[in-house]
């Protein structure tokens, strides 16, 4: 993205992550939203700290798509020439720019973060492809983020596929035990007055 990254560069990211780091704990279901209303008990704090590293992650991941997106947006000339060399067109840079937005701004909402890990994942394993078979360079950039958003991706999709199936079971359970109780316990039949 940049020739060189200098100062400029890093303040401005440590803007974006502080900005989105306070947006993410004001929202409800996020895991920093209950850290600062809750103290947890020792035994659950290794729990917790994997959940923020998770959260930070994202929101490392959402502020990275931000400043990019928003490069190929506004047209930095180096944007403009990266897609100039691809040779598509910068139609392609405005469509890629939009995904980058879109998706970073749907990794800071909790309940999105799976889709959208997936989404800028299929983004990046285009960019991998473009950068290897294209531009001929190694694609270090593309497949770090893309080894972050398979991550993100994993870890809120699988979570969420055993929350359901948790769910599933209690609810057969349940509906189980109500059966059970249902056949097992004669009706009674009170006596009404009549």
């Amino acid at each position: 993205m940049f020739a060189e990254i200098g100062f400029t560069q890093v303040l401005i990211l440590a803007a974006v992550l502080f900005t989105l780091y306070r947006v993410r704990k004001a929202l409800p279901g996020s895991a920093l939203h209950t850290w600062h209303d809750e103290r947890r008990s020792p035994g659950t704090l290794a729990r917790w700290y994997r959940i923020l590293a998770l959260e930070l992650l994202e929101l490392g991941l959402a502020g990275v798509f931000l400043l990019v997106g928003g490069a190929k947006l506004i047209g930095r000339p180096d944007m403009v020439a990266l897609f100039r060399d691809i040779g598509v067109g910068q139609w392609f840079r405005y469509v890629t720019g939009t995904i980058e937005i879109t998706g970073a701004a749907l990794l800071i909402v909790p309940r999105l973060t799976g889709g959208s890990a997936v989404l800028l994942g299929a983004v990046m394993i285009t960019a991998t492809l473009i950068e290897f078979f294209v531009l001929h360079r190694p694609p270090i950039a593309a497949l770090t983020c893309l080894s972050g958003h398979t991550f993100v991706a994993w870890a809120r999709i699988s979570k969420r596929s055993h929350l359901a199936d948790s769910r599933r079971e209690y609810r057969g359970r349940r509906v189980g035990l109500l059966w059970r109780a249902s056949v097992l316990t004669p009706p009674t039949h009170e006596s009404r007055p009549q």
